[in-house]
């Protein structure tokens, strides 16, 4: 199996990484951050593949789905939050926190979950997040994953059995990790 990990340089990202690796499953792993990329690789006993690339712009999700083929698990956990008084943030940087929390998790499962399809095997596609740090995006990204994963649902019920695709939203309160905003 192979995974792909966005997000894979700090906290829940990195956690998955490291608990994937230990399951012996084959990872690409994809942050903003190649040097924290790197020291996450060279903690890992198995095979791994980094990419350093920026998932708030669009024609980057693309080029990964391109880079990365063959994923059987994807791990959607790219994201950032900021804090402060609506009236105060900075516009440029929300803009970039929904390209990234929302549009490269729509981009990326929609490419990887027409690959899988394909395959008819055994996948998986998870969305990690902070429910709290991206409280101003978390409640869109629970729905459009909730209405992803009861499409497929039905449509595996309909259509046939053989296809075994999981879908899981899982949203995790605070804990002490190294979130960059």
């Amino acid at each position: 199996m192979r995974a792909l990990v966005t997000g894979a340089s700090s906290g829940i990202g990195r956690d998955m990484a490291r608990e994937l690796d230990r399951r012996k499953i084959d990872l690409v792993l994809v942050a903003r951050d190649e040097e924290k990329l790197k020291e996450l690789k060279n903690s890992l006993k198995g095979k791994v593949q980094i990419i350093s690339m920026d998932l708030s712009k669009e024609e980057n999700c693309k080029k990964l789905h391109e880079l990365a083929k063959d994923i059987d698990i994807l791990i959607n956990n790219a994201g950032f939050g900021t804090f402060g008084d609506f009236n105060k943030t900075e516009l440029e940087k929300e803009i970039s926190l929904i390209n990234t929390n929302i549009t490269a998790v729509h981009i990326l499962t929609k490419l990887y979950l027409k690959d899988m399809m394909e395959k008819n095997k055994r996948t998986y596609i998870k969305r990690c997040f902070n429910c709290r740090i991206y409280a101003r995006t978390s409640y869109v990204c629970i729905l459009f994953f909730k209405g992803i994963c009861s499409k497929i649902i039905r449509r595996n019920k309909r259509r046939t059995k053989k296809r075994k695709i999981k879908c899981k939203n899982k949203c995790a309160l605070p804990r002490t990790s190294r979130y960059k905003f």
